[in-house]
């Protein structure tokens, strides 16, 4: 028999083995519910420790001009990154340094984010360099897509620009952004328990490129109609400018620039009113450059011809009380005449007699009243009246340029018609393997006509003198226009200068339309914009293969052999374009001339442009790109 000891002993046995089991049981209930009841929660969060899933950008697709040229393309850079939870603050001081980033900076970025953080994006190699030496738990590089734009200013309005988060902001970059931006992809990566990346990493998705985007635009004709705007800006200082060349056959933009300019690879450091294309955003009033379109319309009637006779009134004219005044006064001229010495009373009693509604049919077949589509962003429709607003002041005011506003591309497509045997094409900046719907706007023999008469207008007596280079005929009309003030009248002191031409007249192949907002210097479309216009005549059509015909070799002139450009014949050298800087010096040393270099490659521009008239010891400056 036990005594009460043993009793008590035993009892206590019994407790700690019945907790024992207890345990036991709790333990395999607690193994059950993580195995099975708790596994996939579990796992998660495990997974979540150890592998982390991360998001790839794509690279954009290339933008290329006709000729394939890359003019904007997405290069590979580093940036940092970091997982919140995994980053130690005993580290952020080194980690800030090296980052070249206020520790505060650094902290405030952080902050309590546990996920995901970028922590400096798009930094340079150095930086990169710097930061992956130090071998931080939490902190890792990942490569992004930067955009860059190898022509810098000269496409800058055009081609717009990219965010940092690879999404276009303007121009071409914004319009085109879904055919631009590609798939994003997602990676897979493995680290440790304490947050060091381990090697290899898998593919969830791989990225993929977006497409590529053709235009029709000639990088050479770009650079040198850029330069030559920028050289006329500077010339004139004018406020600013616009150019656009186009083939009037098919109605391909091979240029289009503004000034202004801006490097799209640093668009943040300018103003957001520099980044506006001015060619499809800012309108004008057109003055004379209109007044080829009214005479078209009179020719078009059957009741007029190119040789009518017209009285100007001797350069003073009143309509419904408003006076009318021409700066040459004449009496009796002929339709042709009246486009040679840009009469406004000749041109407003002209659309008088014709009627506003055929003025007004012609202005808008040619399409002043509409946007081109011609696929940017910020296009102005420009401003044609409606027809019920038309009396005989608005009548004869909109046949000389007055009431109207144009953009620049409108004004370079309607003027194609002249160029083309009447036709309408629309600007096509986008290649399309569709081509555009055109149009007949006036016959083919209305348009022969008007364009001889603006040959006619860059001959001696004419208002576009200026705008003629050597070896090549211009049909081309000047116009000068006051800008409207904020009162409702005109300014007094504000000017827009334009020239809008064909080249050459007698076998056209280009279309360029110049555009000058307040020049200083001088107001008339024929001193100020026609010199360009010349200037980008000048180099272009050489570069197109299309040669200026032969002059007679006077006294004084020179002569340069160049195997590369006159294949074994001796001719004139009338463009430096294309050149190589070894060809460049050897003309100079023939001629004797200083010569002045900016860059490297093949010769873009030079100044003087009209390089027959250099003299021995005169200064020849040249710009080179590669």
């Amino acid at each position: 028999m036990m005594n009460r000891v043993q009793i008590a002993e035993t009892r206590r046995l019994e407790a700690v083995a019945g907790l024992v089991m207890l345990g036991l049981l709790l333990m395999v209930v607690r193994a059950v519910d993580l195995q099975w009841a708790q596994h996939e929660q579990l796992s998660g969060v495990a997974d979540n420790q150890r592998i982390r899933q991360f998001e790839v950008a794509a690279p954009r697709g290339q933008i290329v001009d006709r000729s394939g040229r890359v003019l904007s393309e997405s290069i590979e850079v580093p940036s940092v990154a970091g997982v919140g939870a995994d980053i130690a603050k005993e580290d952020l001081p080194a980690l800030a340094k090296a980052l070249d980033m206020p520790l505060h900076k650094l902290e405030q970025r952080i902050g309590k984010r546990q996920g995901f953080i970028w922590l400096s994006r798009q930094v340079s190699p150095q930086i990169a360099k710097q930061v992956q030496a130090l071998d931080i738990a939490g902190v890792r590089m990942e490569k992004e897509w930067r955009r860059f734009h190898p022509y810098g200013p000269e496409t800058g309005h055009l081609l717009g620009f990219v965010g940092i988060d690879n999404y276009g902001l303007e121009g071409l970059e914004r319009a085109f952004n879904s055919k631009l931006s590609g798939e994003a992809g997602k990676v897979q990566l493995r680290k440790a328990a304490n947050g060091i990346k381990l090697p290899g990493s898998t593919w969830i998705q791989k990225p993929k490129q977006g497409q590529p985007l053709h235009l029709n635009l000639d990088i050479g004709v770009q650079s040198i109609a850029y330069a030559a705007l920028a050289n006329g800006i500077n010339k004139t200082g004018a406020k600013g400018g616009s150019v656009v060349v186009m083939n009037p056959h098919t109605g391909e933009v091979l240029a289009m620039t503004s000034w202004p300019g801006f490097n799209p690879n640093s668009f943040g450091q300018y103003r957001p009113k520099d980044w506006r294309n001015r060619v499809v955003t800012d309108v004008f009033e057109p003055g004379s450059v209109l007044k080829p379109f009214t005479v078209a319309a009179a020719l078009s009637t059957g009741r007029w011809t190119k040789d009518s006779l017209i009285f100007c009134e001797n350069g003073k004219f009143e309509v419904a009380g408003k006076r009318i005044k021409d700066d040459h006064p004449e009496g009796w001229i002929d339709l042709r005449k009246l486009l040679v010495v840009s009469s406004n009373i000749g041109a407003a009693k002209l659309a008088l007699d014709v009627g506003k509604e055929d003025l007004y049919g012609i202005l808008q077949d040619v399409g002043f009243h509409r946007k081109t589509n011609i696929g940017l962003g910020g296009e102005s429709s420009g401003l044609l009246p409606p027809l019920e607003a038309w009396g005989s002041v608005e009548t004869a005011n909109i046949a000389f340029g007055q009431g109207i506003a144009v953009t620049p591309i409108q004004l370079a497509a309607a003027f194609s018609v002249f160029a083309n045997g009447g036709v309408y094409y629309p600007p096509q900046l986008v290649r399309s393997e569709f081509q555009a719907e055109e149009h007949r706007v006036i016959s083919e023999q209305v348009a022969n006509d008007v364009l001889q008469m603006l040959t006619d207008a860059t001959q001696v007596g004419g208002t576009g003198t200026k705008a003629v280079p050597q070896g090549y005929t211009v049909a081309g009309k000047t116009g000068t226009a006051q800008k409207a003030d904020k009162y409702g009248g005109y300014s007094e002191d504000k000017f827009t200068a334009v020239f809008a031409g064909v080249v050459p007249a007698d076998n056209p192949k280009l279309v360029i339309v110049v555009a000058i907002d307040e020049p200083q210097t001088s107001i008339y479309g024929g001193t100020v914009a026609a010199p360009i216009f010349k200037q980008i005549a000048a180099t272009t059509l050489p570069m197109l293969g299309i040669a200026p015909k032969p002059e007679p070799v006077h006294a004084g002139s020179w002569q340069v052999q160049q195997t590369s450009v006159a294949k074994d014949v001796s001719m004139p050298l009338h463009s430096l374009y294309g050149l190589s800087l070894r060809e460049v010096r050897r003309m100079a040393s023939t001629l004797g001339v200083q010569l002045k270099l900016h860059g490297t490659g093949w010769v873009s521009r030079s100044e003087p442009f009209a390089i027959q008239s250099l003299q021995t010891g005169d200064v020849l400056e040249v710009w080179l790109n590669e």
